[in-house]
């Protein structure tokens, strides 16, 4: 089966506070963790030890290394469980998040981010 995206997605280390947006917590203080990938569309977020839910709202802000950081709000599309070999034996999650909420300059800003970064590995290649 052959997947299209919508977004041109790029792999990548950046920083990202979260919060899981609950019925009685909106907007509450998130834990760090780091993109996997990023596009205008969305994310993939590594997150360790947290049960996140598909469906789950999560506020972020995404702080690119272009010194911009972008606050947003996703839903959780799918979660991965992974286990690091030697690690620790608590869950660790990979999570696809979809924006939902993304001002248009920063959707903009991000793509920005992801082309000038997939411009230059072309050009090494």
């Amino acid at each position: 089966m052959e997947e299209r995206r919508k977004f041109v997605r790029l792999n990548t280390n950046v920083d990202v506070k979260w919060a899981k947006i609950t019925p009685d917590k909106e907007g509450a203080t998130g834990d760090l963790s780091k993109t996997k990938n990023i596009s205008g569309g969305g994310i993939c977020l590594t997150v360790y030890g947290k049960n996140v839910d598909i469906g789950d709202i999560l506020d972020m802000e995404i702080d690119l290394p272009t010194k911009k950081t972008i606050k947003v709000r996703g839903r959780v599309a799918w979660v991965g469980e992974f286990e690091i070999v030697g690690g620790r034996h608590e869950k660790n999650y990979d999570l696809g998040v979809e924006f939902l909420e993304i001002d248009e300059e920063d959707r903009i800003e991000i793509n920005q981010f992801v082309f000038s970064f997939s411009c230059k590995k072309d050009k090494n290649q």
